[in-house]
This record gives C-alpha cells, sequence and structure tokens, in this order.
C-alpha cells in the first residue's frame, strides 16, 4: 500500500492555442464523465439494471470562469476546435519519508463554444465572467502519463492506457 498521500493543486495556468490566457479566476469546472446506459429487464432477470455502453458519456461542459470581461472570454466564442490546455502543480505527502513533492499535471481539451454569462457588475468586486464549452476532446496527462484520452468524434477513449473502443472500432 502506498504512503503517498495526494494533496491539492499548488497553482495552474490557462493557455490557448498561443499563448497564456490572462485574468481567468481561481476555478475552472471540469467536466463529469456519466455513462450513456440502457435500461436492462426481461425473463431470467430478477428486476432492471443500467448497462452502461463502453467509451460513451453524456453531453460533457467545462466552465472557466474570468476575473473580469476582457477580450479573452469573447475571443472563446470563436474558439471552435483549438486546444485549450490547464497545467498544474499537484502537491503529495510520503508519509514513510516525510517529504513533500509535486508532479505535474496538464489537462488539454477541444470543444465548442456553447455560452457566456457577462456575470455582475459591483464596486470593488470581480465581473465573475464565465465561458462554457461542450467538450468533444480532453486527454488527461500526470507526470506525461496519459490517464484519460477521450475523443467523442473520432471514437478514441483510452483510461489509463486501455483503449476501451478498440473492438468496437474493429467491429464496425
Amino acid at each position: 500500500m502506498s504512503n503517498v498521500i495526494p494533496e491539492k493543486v499548488v497553482n495552474y495556468n490557462v493557455y490557448n492555442d498561443i499563448e497564456k490566457m490572462v485574468g481567468v479566476a481561481g476555478e475552472v469546472t471540469l467536466p463529469d464523465f456519466e455513462s450513456l446506459t440502457e435500461t436492462i429487464s426481461g425473463a431470467g432477470i430478477a428486476g432492471e439494471y443500467e448497462s452502461p455502453t463502453p467509451g460513451h458519456f453524456g453531453s460533457q461542459e467545462i466552465e472557466i470562469q474570468f476575473r473580469t470581461l476582457s477580450d479573452t472570454s469573447f475571443n472563446l466564442m470563436n474558439n471552435a476546435g483549438k486546444s485549450i490546455v490547464l497545467r498544474a502543480a499537484q502537491q503529495s505527502t510520503d508519509m514513510a519519508q516525510g517529504k513533500v513533492s509535486r508532479r505535474p499535471l496538464k489537462i488539454t481539451f477541444r470543444g465548442i463554444p456553447k455560452g457566456l454569462s457577462l456575470g455582475k457588475i459591483g464596486v470593488g468586486t470581480p465581473t465573475e465572467t464565465t465561458n462554457k464549452m461542450e467538450v468533444l476532446y480532453i486527454k488527461v496527462e500526470e507526470s506525461g502519463k496519459v490517464l484519460l484520452e477521450f475523443d467523442k468524434l473520432n471514437f478514441i477513449c483510452i483510461i489509463n492506457g486501455e483503449d476501451i473502443l478498440a473492438e468496437v472500432r474493429n467491429a464496425i
């Protein structure tokens, strides 16, 4: 059993295809992975159950919040198909050695602009402007290892090195 305790993200930056995006607020809301399912019932089954379809997930959304209104939010409204990259430093503590370490996390995604909430105006407060994007592609890497790569349009779903749609792609 590992004595390493994953703790937190120390800090992160957001990049578009070209440069660091300035003005991003404290959090980016990452997408959920909820499997598409079919209810199974019938003779020989005592009731019913939900059967997930491998590598198929419902609509996925990412939200990027900005401190204030700026051209960056409006540029994201025209960002269809371009990559956005989150780069973070994650911290862990090795309890056996008493050592704190950091490891890189990289999340790359592409999608379709879905909405822009301009936020609110108040004296001495951020506007909390929020862009929403439908995720069509996402790749999560930790210390250079691909943990997840999901591409809805190209029928790719790799989880911890296993391409769970390979047999399906070969069959169709």
